[in-house]
């Protein structure tokens, strides 16, 4: 995010005594004091939108059985395909945008399986590199029976995906 560009504000002329009228009319005029625009979309201060969180969608297709150290693509919210019977998730891996590195601390993600199938994650597989494994909450592994949404967070110091949540 930067400044787009500056521009001269038109501000209200003191008054004697400030009232509530004039810093309104102060606040309202500021806001075009600057532009503020994101390099993928322009955004203004009216705009902004602070109860809302929009995460990027991305999908994925994973296969019967075992699915070991999945490689995740670079979005936070991730929707699962494929599957004709049941299938379980022992490791995931994400790439940072930009980098190399794989699991960046705190990274979120949320799995949804549209699929009718089964989907199991497996607590602390040894099928999958140590970094990419994950812990469940219940330590041991956790179910959706058909459609369901799992939500994970990358902890580098215990260096696993942690399973925050999920709806079987």
């Amino acid at each position: 995010m930067g400044f787009q560009q500056f521009k001269s504000p038109s501000l209200p002329v003191p008054p004697e005594v400030y009232e509530q009228s004039y810093m309104s009319s102060l606040i309202n005029n500021l806001q075009y004091f600057f532009g503020i625009i994101d390099s993928r979309a322009p955004m203004t201060l009216d705009a902004v939108a602070p109860s809302v969180l929009q995460l990027p969608v991305g999908a994925l297709t994973l296969s019967n059985g075992a699915n070991n150290n999945i490689g995740i693509p670079s979005k936070s919210f991730v929707r699962i395909t494929g599957p004709s019977g049941a299938f379980n998730i022992t490791g995931i891996t994400k790439p940072a945008l930009g980098s190399a590195t794989n699991n960046p601390d705190g990274t979120l993600l949320i799995l949804y399986n549209s699929t009718a199938q089964a989907m199991t994650i497996t607590n602390d597989s040894a099928s999958s590199t140590a970094a990419n494994r994950i812990y469940t909450n219940t330590g041991s592994d956790v179910a959706t029976t058909g459609r369901g949404t799992t939500i994970f967070i990358y902890s580098v110091t215990d260096a696993r995906w942690l399973l925050v949540a999920a709806a079987v």
